[in-house]
């Protein structure tokens, strides 16, 4: 059983993949056997079949890998048979122009430097053998160059077929795909076309024979192009050809730069995307006139803006795509503008989505925090109802003095916490309820934590001072309560409060317990941000640290030793 074709094939692409040079190196040496024998023979057609065979095998047109269907195949058969039937030293000439055009489009774009100069030692051929081969023939013999010359051209010129295999290979280079630059390739063509017809015209109208008036249209070419090359970029602050060409490129007569002016200047604020799209695709409408309608579609729905008349091109963006009708045909440079007009478009209509999603996310945010701050504050006052309600339980049928007082004192207390939880539905964040006198507040505060198993002591002339009693009893309450529920993890800890009255600072509130550190990943996160622990050192602490920062104070883990763990309320002046 033989060999299938799709691992012959599969052979051939392996093989031919690092050997491209190789096969234009034949190519060229085909094509020199041919121009020896003459336009004419038989030997002559049979080397040209080959060498448009290798040339089918190099070209960088279709890709080798590629499958060519029936129909193709009879196409280039039927090429390859009326190249070889008719052929002439007029075609063939014609076809060596076209290699040469076809090898200078390649040199362009390869950029290491064997490789170009291999590329340039075929063009180098390919021009010789259309000078010295090619146009003398279709010349009067009078025109003819010399047999000398002749003869050095016929056996020298395949010097430079050892020259190119003499070159090293660039295997990296080598198994990159075949690129041509068509630009380049029809400016070579041109430039052959003018040297080709420019010898004949000259030998017509100046009477020179044929090396003479190639030489003249040599220098008068040279001169042509020192003068465009001069004046492309003629430096010293003038502006040449390249720049007017590279801006009708970049423009294609399309308002660019208002186009995204006005993008960026539609007022940001409560608009719909969608409504941003309506706008924008007007804006477009009213710039570039030779555009009927624009419609687009995107999650957030659909819309049509002016006529649905013309030529239709699709647009697809990353969030949004794009129907534009036009009145004529759009060349491939203004649908490349266009695009990037539209992801422009695209990107800012991103951009509103963010910002709806961001406001969004706001609403939610303050819908958070206030639901927050109005469960601790409603926690905290049921820890104080539940601290009463101990204290009755401890108290009996008969109520004491004392017990009456702390009812007495601690119910109004409750009552007007609770108003000002209420009051805070339609206070900004920032109200933290009116001051009160410290020496009064932190009665009440002993009172509410009787019986707890908490010291309390005070530093300093508390007498006439002042505290926002919204933060002061927050700020007591979550650390009190955290470091109780500390007590249950670890029994038996001792827990502190002092209220410290500094004459250059205020007040200073510091809690401690003698349990152990907050461990160091939540050290630098206590305040930040809500974080999950064992003794739920989380939103509370963020709460009261949120708070204290718009009452002009600062919430600090003071210290955070093993038996030494202290929370300070401190005025942001004194930090």
């Amino acid at each position: 059983m033989g060999p299938s074709p799709s691992s012959g094939r599969a052979v051939l692409l392996a093989w031919l993949a690092p050997h491209r040079r190789g096969v234009l190196l034949a190519m060229l040496v085909l094509l020199h056997l041919t121009l020896l024998e003459g336009v004419d023979s038989l030997m002559d057609r049979i080397l040209m079949v080959i060498h448009i065979g290798l040339f089918f095998l190099w070209q960088p047109f279709v890709r080798t890998e590629q499958r060519l269907s029936a129909g193709n195949l009879v196409m280039v058969f039927g090429m390859v048979a009326a190249a070889v039937l008719l052929q002439s030293a007029a075609l063939v000439m014609l076809w060596t122009m076209l290699l040469a055009g076809i090898i200078g489009g390649k040199i362009f774009v390869l950029g290491t430097r064997w490789n170009r100069i291999f590329h340039l030692a075929a063009l180098a051929y390919l021009i010789a053998a259309l000078l010295i081969f090619l146009l003398p023939g279709l010349l009067p013999a009078a025109a003819a160059i010399s047999a000398p010359f002749d003869r050095l051209a016929r056996y020298g010129l395949p010097l430079i077929f050892a020259v190119m295999l003499a070159m090293p290979a660039e295997r990296h280079v080598q198994e990159r795909p075949e690129m041509i630059d068509f630009a380049y390739s029809v400016f070579v063509f041109l430039l052959l076309a003018v040297l080709v017809l420019g010898s004949v015209a000259g030998m017509l109208l100046t009477g020179l024979d044929y090396v003479g008036s190639l030489l003249v249209v040599l220098l008068a070419m040279g001169v042509v192009l020192l003068f465009l090359g001069w004046s492309w970029n003629p430096r010293g602050g003038f502006s040449g050809i390249g720049v007017f060409v590279s801006r009708y490129l970049l423009s294609a007569s399309l308002p660019f730069e208002p186009w995204v002016e006005s993008l960026a200047s539609y007022p940001a604020g409560e608009t719909e995307p969608r409504e941003f799209l309506d706008w924008a695709c007007g804006q477009l409408l009213q710039e570039v006139v030779w555009v009927n309608g624009v419609a687009w579609s995107a999650e957030t729905g659909g819309g049509t803006v002016g006529r649905r008349d013309g030529h239709r091109i699709r647009f697809k963006q990353k969030e949004v795509d794009f129907d534009l009708y036009t009145g004529h045909p759009l060349t491939p440079s203004m649908i490349w503008q266009i695009n990037v007009m539209l992801q422009l478009l695209d990107e800012f209509y991103l951009a509103r989505l963010r910002e709806r999603k961001l406001r969004e996310l706001s609403y939610l945010q303050a819908i958070y925090e206030t639901g927050s701050r109005l469960t601790h504050d409603v926690k905290n006052i049921l820890q104080s109802l539940n601290a009463l309600c101990t204290a009755v339980a401890a108290e009996g049928a008969t109520a004491s003095p004392e017990f009456q007082g702390l009812m007495r004192r601690q119910l109004p207390a409750i009552t007007q916490r609770l108003r000002q939880t209420l009051d805070k539905l339609g206070h900004p964040p920032g109200d933290l309820g009116a001051l009160t006198q410290a020496d009064r507040w932190w009665r009440e505060v002993q009172d509410t934590f009787a019986g707890r198993g908490i010291a309390f002591a005070s530093a300093g002339d508390l007498a006439g001072q002042r505290l926002p009693v919204g933060l002061f009893s927050s700020a007591t309450e979550n650390l009190l309560q955290n470091a109780l529920d500390k007590r249950q993890l670890q029994p038996g800890i001792a827990i502190e409060v002092t209220l410290s009255a500094v004459d250059t600072a205020g007040l200073v509130l510091q809690v401690c317990d003698s349990g152990t550190a907050v461990p160091a990943g939540l050290v630098g996160r206590l305040g930040v941000e809500p974080v999950k622990s064992e003794n739920g050192l989380g939103i509370g602490v963020y709460q009261v640290a949120r708070l204290a920062a718009n009452a002009g104070y600062r919430l600090e883990l003071s210290t955070n030793l093993p038996g030494q763990v202290c929370f300070r309320l401190i005025p942001t002046v004194a930090a």
